[in-house]
């Protein structure tokens, strides 16, 4: 098999670093797997403590075996994630078509590579696939399940196609525009009573947040692009804390079980699971809305008396 290089973007958590790192090694397709690590650099003003982090975050990376080379950039200062991704991902897949990207703060199943590899190969030539993910949080099956397709594109453990990526739009006012003209908002926010990703989109034009992902999942919204995931997840985000850059406190897939066996079924035809869609607003609207908003008891009230095909119609 001719793998897809692998990237692993690093900043300043080391135990996160090494862990993912052992996790992505014992992968059955390591060894025959480049991997690019994106090192980067400290803020303006860091602390001694924070450059001692990314200084020991270094040391591990050149420590790294078990893949086919290893290569290694650092920046002398911070990028940030946004900037970092854009960049490295573009260097990389220019040469090679398609890529794997993984986050520090991820552990991964030993099938993740041989996954994103099979699923990356199966649907290279198909334009409906815009991506393959490897986080699935969101919806519950079996190994034995196919292989399912979403329209969020996963930002955590990855792939993608030359021909997806020279679609990104790094501009969030032009995508807001166009996703209103094409009235694909709602599409957008996948869901009636939240606006949680176009309030994102804003953020990001505000200068509020610094987001690849939600230009990227934008991007993706606009293309009608779907993203395959495997059955069960094939990785899991383990930075969810208050030291965390993005993502504080929220912790969705506490008690995710990895996959313990490859996926053996990738369907040829390839159209949305809306069951899984469902899964990813009930998980949403539970984190964004109190217990006991009433909002939230409305909805639920309703959701439960409709059938599923008016449900689909409404909370999809």
């Amino acid at each position: 098999m001719i793998t897809a290089p692998v990237i692993l973007f690093v900043y300043n958590r080391p135990a996160l670093v090494r862990q993912a790192l052992e996790s992505l090694a014992a992968n059955e397709l390591a060894d025959q797997s480049r991997l690019y690590i994106f090192s980067d650099g400290p803020k303006i003003g860091a602390t001694r403590d924070q450059i001692a982090r990314i200084e020991e975050v270094r040391k591990i990376i050149h420590g790294v075996t078990g893949f086919e080379n290893v290569f290694i950039s650092e920046a002398d200062t911070n990028k940030g994630l946004a900037a970092s991704v854009l960049d490295g991902v573009s260097a990389v897949i220019k040469d090679f078509g398609k890529v794997i990207v993984v986050e520090d703060d991820t552990i991964l199943s030993p099938y993740f590579l041989r996954f994103m590899n099979d699923a990356l190969n199966r649907y290279e030539n198909n334009p409906e696939v815009f991506a393959v993910g490897g986080w699935n949080y969101f919806s519950n099956r079996s190994e034995q399940d196919p292989v399912l397709f979403f329209r969020y594109p996963d930002s955590i453990a990855w792939g993608t196609f030359a021909r997806s990526w020279k679609l990104f739009e790094p501009d969030g006012k032009k995508l807001m525009q166009q996703l209103k003209e094409r009235k694909l908002m709602r599409k957008f926010n996948g869901f009636r009573n939240l606006n949680y990703f176009e309030r994102m989109l804003q953020w990001q034009i505000d200068g509020r947040v610094d987001s690849w992902a939600i230009r990227w999942t934008a991007t993706s919204i606009l293309h009608n692009g779907l993203t395959a995931f495997p059955p069960v997840s094939m990785a899991k985000k383990m930075g969810f804390s208050e030291e965390s850059t993005h993502v504080k406190g929220l912790d969705y897939n506490a008690g995710l079980q990895l996959a313990r066996s490859a996926v053996m079924n990738f369907p040829a035809r390839v159209t949305e699971d809306l069951k899984a869609l469902r899964g990813r607003n009930r998980l949403l609207m539970k984190h964004i809305l109190p217990e006991n908003s009433r909002l939230r008891r409305i909805t639920n009230l309703i959701r439960e008396q409709l059938p599923v095909s008016v449900h689909d119609l409404f909370f999809s």
